[in-house]
């Protein structure tokens, strides 16, 4: 089975038209693992993150975030939590990539994990620490 794990910039493609690129393609991952084609997995910082992006740019009502965040949860099932064990690699990353602290977890449980992370964050994918939406369904999917 193909283990992904996919960061909040492909999740909020997955509800999210407007301004979005690789929307075929991260929707694309969605079904298939769905379909149980791949298993997608996410940190437990996506449900932050997605309500972040939800109630402050996008301006959903309260009711409407919350039951994002559920469906997100039938989806993908429960978030991986941050391990102790992958702290001091995310703030390696972090300071060697000039990153977030945020974006370098996600490369970091990715590497912990030896998953590939899959994300639309330029910066992540400039270090080769990600691939994009369209690279993941191109090498996995043929889409």
């Amino acid at each position: 089975m193909i283990h992904l794990l996919i960061d909040t910039s492909v999740i909020i493609k997955w509800f999210h038209s407007h301004g979005e690129a690789e929307l075929a393609e991260a929707r694309a991952l969605r079904s298939a693992h769905i379909n149980g084609d791949l298993e997608a997995h996410m940190l437990d910082l996506a449900l932050y993150e997605v309500g972040n992006v939800l109630v402050r740019a996008l301006r959903w009502q309260p009711s409407d975030v919350a039951d994002q965040l559920d469906d997100l949860l039938t989806v993908l099932g429960p978030p991986l939590l941050m391990s102790s064990e992958w702290i001091q690699p995310a703030a390696t990353l972090a300071h060697r990539h000039n990153l977030s602290f945020y974006d370098a977890s996600w490369a970091a449980a990715s590497h912990e994990l030896k998953v590939p992370l899959v994300s639309a964050d330029r910066a992540l994918q400039r270090a080769g620490l990600a691939e994009s939406p369209a690279e993941t369904c191109a090498r996995l999917l043929r889409v």
